[in-house]
């Protein structure tokens, strides 16, 4: 049991000094799905990792690649089906026509490089009043849990420890006394 527990701590702990590598790393960013029009290459509440364009890991961008953009709505993910010079035509996957807008490179603010599924959906209900006071609550309570499970532990075996101390004591009284 033991090796399990740590097992799972150390992947948590690699899991999360990963992603903060990542969003720290100048180029890199983590970005929460919030449609469908990417399915089913990547679906709503996924979180997706994006690099810099032309950068060491994903190459140069070619027709096919997924990027995140920048356009009025906000930020955009969508697959570029071709380039004309600074232009590229993106459309979504589950989109029967191409963007009307056109995408410079200039807009262009990450390439996708991989997602994690379904991650997107915890940090959304986090990023909510409730979703904030219960990703504080739950596990500040837990820890209270095991400290005081600990505390009386602790209490109770020095409290038997005394009491088997006294009956050995009495009983030690009563063999000198007899």
């Amino acid at each position: 049991m033991k090796v399990f527990s740590w097992l799972v701590s150390a992947v948590l702990v690699l899991v999360v000094a990963g992603l903060a590598f990542i969003y720290f790393s100048p180029g890199y960013d983590l970005r929460l799905v919030k449609s469908e029009s990417m399915r089913p290459a990547v679906n709503m509440g996924d979180l997706i990792i994006t690099g810099p364009v032309n950068g060491p890991i994903n190459g140069e961008l070619k027709p096919g690649t997924i990027v995140t953009y920048e356009h009025s709505k906000g930020l955009i993910t969508h697959r570029v089906q071709s380039i004309d010079g600074t232009t590229l035509v993106t459309k979504g996957d589950a989109v029967e026509d191409p963007d009307s807008w056109p995408v410079t490179l200039s807009d262009v603010k990450g390439i996708y490089l991989f997602k994690i599924p379904y991650v997107g959906y915890v940090t959304s209900f986090v990023q909510t009043k409730f979703g904030w006071f219960l990703a504080i609550i739950i596990p500040a309570a837990l820890l209270v849990a095991w400290l005081v499970k600990d505390i009386l532990k602790a209490a109770f075996s020095d409290a038997e420890n005394n009491s088997a101390n006294r009956e050995v004591r009495a009983m030690a009284k009563q063999d000198g006394a007899e």
